[in-house]
């Protein structure tokens, strides 16, 4: 996934599991699980958006609190 890839070139299922694990309490396993894609496949699509200081994909952060802190509440 490239920021030069046009929109509907992306893949639905991993765009809902990203959002799933972002911004729910998911994990990274239950979103991949909810969206039927591969734990893996969201672990490098979080790398590859450099997101993954930030979600720290291992599954060992609260990511309610981490957006809490990104957003400055």
């Amino acid at each position: 996934m490239s920021l030069e890839q046009p929109v509907e070139e992306l893949d639905d299922d991993l765009a809902t599991a990203f959002g799933l694990y972002a911004l729910t309490d998911a994990d990274l396993h239950e979103a991949a699980e909810a969206a039927d894609v591969a734990v893996l496949e969201l672990e490098l699509a979080i790398e590859r958006a450099g997101l993954d200081d930030v979600f720290e994909p291992d599954g060992d952060c609260d990511l309610s609190e981490t957006i809490d802190e990104l957003l400055g509440e």
